[in-house]
C-alpha cells in the first residue's frame, strides 16, 4: 500500500524545526478559532485546532472545486492562515502544517479546513482528494462512535462521496507525489518519489476498506466504506457518474486499477 504523503518521511524533529523556522505554534484546544496578531493578518502564529468531529458544512458545496465559500466560515481555523504550495522555486509549508495536526480522529476536522482552505486558494486535484479524504475520516469517526446498531452521519457521507467525484469529474489527470520508502534513501533522509494517479485512489478508497488503513491509528483496517454493501455497488455508483472501474489485482500493492471515461 502507499501509505505516505510525500512529507511523510522527514524525522519529527526536523518538522518541528520547519514550523518553528515559519513563525508557527499550533495550540490544540477544543475550540475553533485562531488568534492572530493585530499586525499579521497573513502568517498565523497561533492556531487552535478544533477536536471534534462534528462538521458542520458552511454552504453546500464548501470544500468542493472552487468554492471559496470555506474562506468565510467562522470555524476555519485556517481562514487567513498562509498556505504555500510547493513548485520548483518555492519550498511549500501545506505538508508542514498537515503534520503539525494530530493523527486520529481528534485531528480529522482540523485536516478537512486545512485542505478545504488550500483548495479555495488553489484548485488542484492534490487539495481535493485530501479535502475528500478527511471527509471520508470524519465520517468514519463519528459512525463508529454511532455503533454498527445505530445511524451512520449520512450527511458527512454525501459530501465526502461529492469531494471525491470532484477530483473525477475536475482532476481526473492529477497526481500526488509519495516517498517509496521501500527503495531504500538515494541520501541522507531522501528517498526517490512516483506520482500516484489520483482518480485511482480515490477508486480504490471507495472500493475496498484495506485501501484507507494508512488514514488513522483509530481505523487500522482501514476507513469503512462510503458505499455499504457488495464492492459491486461502487462500480454502479461511478458509471452513474460517467466512469468505469478496474479494480487492481496486485494486492496489497494495488498499482494496476484502471479508472476510465465512460462513454455509452
Amino acid at each position: 500500500m502507499r501509505n505516505h504523503n510525500r512529507r511523510g518521511a522527514q524525522p519529527a524533529l526536523f518538522r518541528a524545526a520547519a514550523i518553528l523556522l515559519m513563525g508557527l505554534a499550533v495550540m490544540i484546544t477544543g475550540g475553533c478559532n485562531s488568534e492572530r496578531e493585530a499586525s499579521d493578518s497573513q502568517l498565523v502564529n497561533f492556531i487552535k485546532l478544533p477536536t471534534d468531529t462534528v462538521l458542520n458544512l458552511y454552504c453546500e458545496n464548501v470544500g468542493i472545486a472552487d468554492d471559496p465559500c470555506v474562506l468565510d466560515d467562522p470555524e476555519n481555523p485556517y481562514a487567513t492562515t498562509t498556505i504555500i504550495e510547493q513548485s520548483a522555486t518555492t519550498t511549500g509549508n501545506k505538508f508542514d502544517l498537515f503534520n503539525a495536526i494530530p493523527k486520529g480522529p481528534t485531528g480529522a476536522k482540523a485536516r478537512f479546513y486545512l485542505w478545504a482552505t488550500a483548495l479555495a486558494y488553489r484548485q488542484s486535484g492534490e487539495n481535493q482528494y485530501y479535502t475528500a479524504l478527511a471527509l471520508h475520516e470524519l465520517f468514519d469517526a463519528n459512525s463508529t462512535a454511532i455503533g454498527d446498531q445505530g445511524s451512520e452521519d449520512e450527511l458527512i457521507r454525501e459530501h465526502a462521496k461529492k469531494a471525491y467525484r470532484s477530483v473525477l469529474d475536475n482532476f481526473f489527470g492529477s497526481v500526488t507525489v509519495f516517498n517509496c520508502f521501500e527503495c531504500g534513501p538515494i541520501s541522507d533522509g531522501e528517498f526517490p518519489q512516483y506520482a500516484v494517479p489520483l482518480n485511482e485512489r480515490v477508486a480504490d478508497h471507495l472500493y475496498r476498506t484495506e485501501s484507507t488503513n494508512f488514514v488513522s491509528p483509530a481505523a487500522p483496517n482501514g476507513l469503512r466504506r462510503l458505499v455499504p454493501g457488495s464492492p459491486i455497488l461502487v462500480q454502479e455508483l461511478l458509471l452513474q457518474w460517467g466512469y468505469s472501474y478496474q479494480p487492481c489485482t496486485d494486492l496489497p500493492a494495488c498499482t494496476n486499477g484502471v479508472v476510465g471515461v465512460g462513454e455509452f
